[in-house]
């Protein structure tokens, strides 16, 4: 696939995450191969859906990897890290112990000679120190603005202060398009559905999500309106990391400049009768025109998260999703 504009195009092994759940075969090497057929050369890792040994995986794991990367020509560009602040229960982790996950995951990253780590899981005053690893390392980290975060909200904009105050360079931000979710997919709606849920139920979620109803005093409502378990379980995700908003494009436009790469995050890509493809639930024309116009030269992962709705389409929809950024792009 082309560089179109500065932006590279790059996948994530993430959007194989139900083949590699319930497939023997399709391991590391496998999703790499996949990639590797679609002309991609550079992949997203996800440290524990790839290692069973994450946080440290073992020599075994990594040379596997690494022939893989060699065989197929696929650079592993990106690793995707991850701060388990649950990991004890009742427990709060200290800012020791993040420090100490994020140098176990930034060791990994140069093994496999990522360029970029993703992180997740801390606090803008750890900025300066996670810099600090990460220009050991010689690696850049880009910490995930995921939904329901939006470009400006006090946790981003906290980073972005951050970054400007010490004048860091090795590490920014990694804006997930799953921030632009301006509605739920149809798809998510049919397994609410498939759980129980009413479609007039649904249907008034979708409409009061922004009356300023806490996700309790929603399921509280719904359930005295018949409301049961589809419509608990919808309200929970939309509530959280399904969550949806109007796109807060222009604030994205001030996120840009801190931008070290992008997850373009998709749930289903339609094609009409014409073969025009469209992400129904995201904006992405207005969220990569202001990319481009921000002056962002950089990567954009394909990340497909089919799985959170059981779905083996893999293959056809990153097709299609590198197809349709493709095409936006040259025509942008």
């Amino acid at each position: 696939m082309a560089t179109i504009k500065g932006i590279e195009q790059a996948v994530s092994a993430y959007g194989y995450t139900q083949q590699f759940i319930e497939r023997a075969d399709f391991d590391n090497a496998e999703i790499i191969r996949h990639v590797a057929n679609k002309g991609i050369n550079k992949i997203e890792l996800v440290g524990a859906q790839a290692f069973g040994n994450y946080p440290t995986p073992d020599a075994v794991e990594i040379d596997a990897v690494l022939r893989a990367s060699d065989e197929y020509g696929v650079d592993i560009y990106s690793y995707g890290g991850y701060v388990d602040l649950g990991r004890v229960t009742g427990a709060r982790m200290s800012e020791s112990d993040i420090l100490s996950d994020m140098r176990l995951d930034m060791m990994t990253a140069r093994a496999l000679g990522a360029q970029s780590l993703r992180a997740t899981g801390f606090s803008p005053n750890l900025v300066p120190r996670v810099a600090d690893l990460a220009d050991q390392y010689g690696i850049t980290v880009g910490f995930e603005i995921h939904a329901p975060h939006t470009p400006t909200d006090k946790a981003t904009t906290g980073f972005m202060e951050v970054i400007d105050r010490y004048g860091i360079t090795s590490f920014g931000l990694v804006p997930d398009f799953g921030m632009f979710i301006e509605r739920p997919t149809e798809i998510a709606i049919q397994r609410y559905i498939g759980l129980g849920a009413r479609r007039d139920l649904l249907d008034y979620v979708i409409a009061h999500r922004w009356d300023g109803s806490t996700e309790e005093e929603m399921c509280e409502r719904v359930a005295a309106m018949g409301g049961g378990l589809g419509e608990k379980v919808a309200i929970s995700e939309w509530f959280g990391y399904l969550s949806f908003a109007p796109a807060d494009i222009e604030g994205f436009a001030n996120m840009v400049p801190y931008t070290k790469y992008v997850h373009g995050k998709f749930y289903h890509i339609d094609m009409d009768s014409h073969g025009n493809l469209s992400e129904p639930t995201i904006p992405y024309a207005a969220a990569l025109r202001t990319l481009i116009r921000g002056g962002f030269k950089g990567v954009l992962v394909s990340e497909y998260e089919g799985h959170a709705f059981y779905l083996d389409d893999a293959d056809e929809q990153i097709d299609r999703h590198l197809a349709m950024t493709a095409a936006i792009l040259t025509n942008s």
